[in-house]
């Protein structure tokens, strides 16, 4: 499997004289689920959100998927939550802080929502994995947002956190060590660009050391010495795998060390800081914020430059464990990525769902994508399907004298053309009723539920019995629903009659009222008599709907000699 690489007309609701506009209100307005509306089909890539849940923080990145199957990213967001304050050592959430994260859930769906987002990754670490209640607040984003939340192992982490930085930083040298310092954990990965060496997780985040150990402000020399023993004891083992596989490069990333990173450079004046790279924290400099940190209080922590004032309570304990792996590794300088977690489960998705990432750089249109990957799942017969979306969408176009339907219909009937025969995956009999069940329950995006079960039983009745009054799926629907359904099947099975083959024999049709006869005339590749066989067996619906007498005649195309 390849694996991607990171790079960073109106539609008019007029209508005829029928109950048609106030069912494409009713239509537009309908609620796909908790915290989703159907959205506008407006033509973009695959739109991934992904959202990293963290002890400290709650970071939001937004992407869309490119023609060279890598991403751009459209949307980036942060806001510090403190959601694991307490958890770390209580092991429970704080209510007010599940209250605030809550807010921040709730105004990232929203901007997930507003650019159209195909998929919401959102996955939790060690502070809601630890926590008693950690459920309660699983439970509580899907009752309220509609928001599913994975709360992923600690081994699971520091896996996406190597997707993401092999993706942008290079590794060619030699294997590279990763150092993430979370707010629950720190994550030591080492790695090749071809594949993960070690990837372990340790208890050393910078809110739970923290929480563990600093008690006084300063910290006391007693709590820092206590902190060093846990952190050797924690690491000592760790320490000597990471010099046997022969690490050349040093990686860090996350805020902690990007903190630290933005505290070294903003210690030099400013001729100075002009030279030096923020995307790396030499040891020398480090040196020199990490005396500076064991004896300042937090209101000197936070007037020092490149400090964000959120992290000022728990610096101390990161820079205490950095400063630890500089000096047993012999580190000489670390290089800062800006890629983390969230980017690794972009990746992480992008890789498990392949063919859809390729349909997303075909198809920029959300809907129309959402309907072929249904189909392609189902092992549908795609050229079949698109013939008979075509021949049904031409005669939807000579027919409007007669249907005075719009344009939201004609989409309709073109995606129930398209999934029309889905039900073969399930079973040949009864195929057209498994192919609504499939359309009902296929997971399609953008659309409502309104819509899903128009799309569906115009599908339904491609082919045998004609909407009935016992048929409960149809009678849900209102009289206007109904209306609809009954013109788009009526169609639908014309056009499916003209592809009996599935050889895409009929090239063209043209559809002439005369004498109120509607005068259908094919165009043919070779022998027509199938097509035209199962085209007048399948005019009764179109006949009953319209009122009108169906004929049909056709000619075979003339080969150039």
């Amino acid at each position: 499997m390849k694996r991607p690489h990171i790079t960073t007309k109106r539609i008019s609701t007029r209508t005829g004289p029928s109950h048609a506009a106030a069912l494409v209100n009713r239509t537009a307005n309908r609620r796909t689920g908790k915290g989703k509306t159907a959205r506008h089909n407006t033509p973009h890539g695959l739109r991934i959100a992904a959202i990293d849940i963290g002890t400290n923080s709650l970071h939001m990145v937004i992407v869309e998927v490119t023609a060279t199957m890598g991403f751009k990213v459209l949307s980036s967001e942060k806001e510090l939550t403190q959601l694991g304050s307490e958890s770390l050592v209580r092991h429970i959430l704080p209510r007010p802080a599940m209250t605030h994260t809550m807010g921040v859930l709730s105004r990232y769906m929203r901007v997930a929502q507003s650019l159209e987002c195909d998929r919401v990754l959102a996955f939790a670490t060690s502070a809601v994995r630890e926590s008693i209640n950690g459920g309660d607040f699983v439970l509580m984003a899907k009752t309220q947002l509609g928001l599913d939340i994975r709360v992923i192992s600690s081994q699971e982490e520091a896996r996406l956190i190597y997707l993401a930085v092999r993706q942008a930083v290079g590794m060619e040298e030699g294997p590279a060590l990763i150092i993430d310092i979370g707010g629950g954990s720190a994550e030591l990965i080492v790695g090749t660009p071809e594949k993960a060496l070690m990837l372990e997780s340790r208890k050393l985040g910078a809110s739970r050391l923290t929480q563990q150990f600093i008690r006084h402000d300063p910290p006391s020399k007693g709590e820092l010495r206590e902190l060093r023993r846990h952190i050797h004891a924690t690491l000592k083992g760790l320490i000597s795998r990471i010099r046997s596989l022969h690490v050349t490069k040093f990686i860090g990333t996350s805020g902690t060390l990007e903190n630290l990173a933005a505290m070294c450079v903003g210690q030099h004046e400013q001729h100075i800081a002009r030279h030096r790279v923020v995307s790396e924290m030499r040891h020398e400099d480090f040196e020199i914020i990490y005396r500076r940190l064991m004896r300042s209080t937090q209101k000197e922590r936070l007037k020092m430059p490149g400090l964000d004032p959120g992290r000022a309570a728990q610096i101390i304990a990161g820079a205490e464990l950095v400063n630890y792996l500089f000096e047993q590794l012999n580190i000489p300088i670390i290089e800062i990525s800006d890629r983390a977690m969230r980017e690794g489960m972009i990746i992480d998705y992008m890789q498990t769902h392949w063919p859809k990432v390729r349909l997303s750089v075909e198809i920029t249109e959300p809907r129309r994508r959402s309907v072929i990957e249904l189909g392609r799942r189902c092992n549908y017969d795609e050229p079949h399907h698109q013939q008979v979306a075509q021949l049904a969408l031409s005669i939807f176009d000579q027919t409007r004298r007669l249907h005075h339907l719009d344009n939201r219909a004609r989409e309709w009937l073109g995606y129930a053309a398209m999934l029309h025969d889905i039900g073969w995956h399930i079973g040949h009999s009864g195929h057209h009723k498994h192919s609504y069940y499939l359309i009902k329950n296929g997971d399609l995006e953008g659309f409502s539920p309104v819509e899903l079960e128009i799309i569906g039983n115009v599908a339904r009745y491609h082919r045998r019995s004609m909407p009935k009054k016992s048929h409960e799926a149809y009678m849900s629907l209102t009289l206007a629903e109904q209306k609809v359904v009954d013109k788009l099947a009526a169609i639908l099975r014309l056009a499916d009659g003209l592809d009996r083959g599935h050889y895409r024999n009929v090239e063209g049709v043209r559809m002439s009222l005369r004498n109120r006869r509607a005068i259908f005339s094919l165009t043919t590749q070779t022998d027509y008599e199938l097509e035209l066989w199962a085209a007048r067996h399948k005019a009764d619906l179109f006949e009953k709907v319209f009122k009108v007498p169906v004929e049909f005649s056709a000619r075979q195309k003339k080969l150039r000699s």
